[in-house]
C-alpha cells in the first residue's frame, strides 16, 4: 500500500513538474510572439499660485514657470497587443480623463494602473521625455505613487519605452507632431497646438479632450507603423488602422475628431486600397506658388 501511495506521488509530482515545463515554454513563446504597447498623451495645467510662492523666495533668481509646476490636466491612453498569425492588434481603449471630474492624482493613477497591468508593454509618447515623463515622475513623488516599470529607468534610451519623436528624428530636428503626421497624412491636431494652454485654464475640457485623444490616436498610428518598419511587429496596416479607429470610435463615440476626421479618413484609405491601378487625389499633389495647371 506504501508503494502504491508512493508510486502516485511521484506521479503527480511528474505531472506537476510536466505542466511547470509547458508552462514555461509558453510564457517564453509567448513574449517571443507577442508586443504590446500602450501609447499616452498628456495636456498641462501651470500651477501659478506655486510658481509665484518661488518667484517670491528666490527674487530675480527665480526661472520661468516650467515643468516642475506643470500639472497633469488631462490623458489619454490606447493599448494595442499584435499575436503572431492575427492581423490586427488586440485593443484596449482609447481612455481619456481630464480634470473636469478627476483630480491629478486619479487621472496619473489610471494610467500607472493600465501600465502596470501590462508590464511589458513599451509605453510610446510624442517628445515625452522631454516634458511628460518628468511631470509624471514629480506627480508620483509628490502623490507617494508607485511608479510603473516603463518610468523607472531614466535614460531617454531605456527599452521600457519609446519617445517617437526622438526615434523617427534621429540625429534630424526633431518634428512636431502635427508635422510629422502631416507629412504622413494621418490626421491629427482639431487645433493649433499653442491654443491648448489657454483652453486648459479656461475649462475648456470638450475641446481639451479632443486634442488629448487626438494627439494619441495620431502617435499610436505612427507608432504601428514605425514598429512595421523597424521589424519589431507584423500586421495588415489597414486592418490595424480599421482596428484603431473602431477602437475610437466604440470607446469615445461623441468624439468629433473621430466621427469626422478620422472615420472617412481610414474609409477613404480602404477605399483606395481595394482599387487596381493609380489612384490620384488632392494629398498627391502640391502646386508650388508661381506654378500653373494645364
Amino acid at each position: 500500500m506504501t508503494n502504491q501511495s508512493d508510486r502516485m506521488d511521484r506521479f503527480v509530482q511528474d505531472l506537476e513538474q510536466q505542466a511547470r515545463s509547458f508552462a514555461a515554454r509558453n510564457s517564453g513563446k509567448e513574449g517571443r510572439s507577442t508586443r504590446s504597447l500602450i501609447v499616452a498623451d498628456f495636456e498641462f495645467l501651470w500651477d501659478r499660485s506655486r510658481h509665484h510662492g518661488y518667484k517670491t523666495q528666490e527674487g530675480k533668481d527665480a526661472a520661468a514657470i516650467r515643468w516642475p509646476f506643470d500639472r497633469v490636466a488631462a490623458s489619454s491612453w490606447i493599448s494595442l497587443t499584435f499575436v503572431a498569425g492575427e492581423i490586427s492588434p488586440r485593443i484596449e481603449g482609447p481612455f481619456v480623463r481630464t480634470m473636469e471630474n478627476s483630480a491629478e492624482v486619479d487621472i496619473v493613477e489610471s494610467l500607472f494602473d493600465a501600465l502596470r497591468a501590462d508590464n511589458r508593454a513599451s509605453l510610446f509618447t510624442w517628445g515625452g521625455e522631454f516634458r511628460d515623463l518628468p511631470v509624471l515622475r514629480r506627480c508620483a513623488t509628490e502623490h507617494c505613487l508607485l511608479l510603473p516599470d516603463q518610468l523607472r529607468n531614466l535614460s531617454p534610451h531605456a527599452g521600457e519605452r519609446v519617445d517617437l519623436c526622438r526615434a523617427v528624428a534621429g540625429l534630424a530636428e526633431n518634428p512636431h507632431l502635427g508635422e510629422y503626421a502631416a507629412a504622413l497624412s494621418i490626421p491629427a491636431k482639431p487645433i493649433a497646438a499653442s491654443s491648448i494652454g489657454k483652453l486648459v485654464e479656461r475649462g475648456e475640457w470638450t475641446t481639451v479632450r479632443e486634442q488629448c485623444l487626438a494627439d494619441t490616436l495620431a502617435t499610436a498610428l505612427l507608432a504601428v507603423r514605425h514598429w512595421v518598419a523597424l521589424g519589431q511587429i507584423t500586421c495588415d496596416l489597414m486592418a490595424t488602422d480599421l482596428a484603431i479607429v473602431d477602437a475610437a470610435h466604440a470607446a469615445q463615440p461623441h468624439s468629433e475628431f473621430v466621427t469626422r476626421t478620422l472615420k472617412p479618413w481610414v474609409r477613404a484609405r480602404h477605399a483606395r486600397s481595394r482599387l487596381k491601378g493609380s489612384v490620384y487625389h488632392a494629398a498627391d499633389s502640391v502646386i508650388r506658388e508661381g506654378e500653373t495647371v494645364t
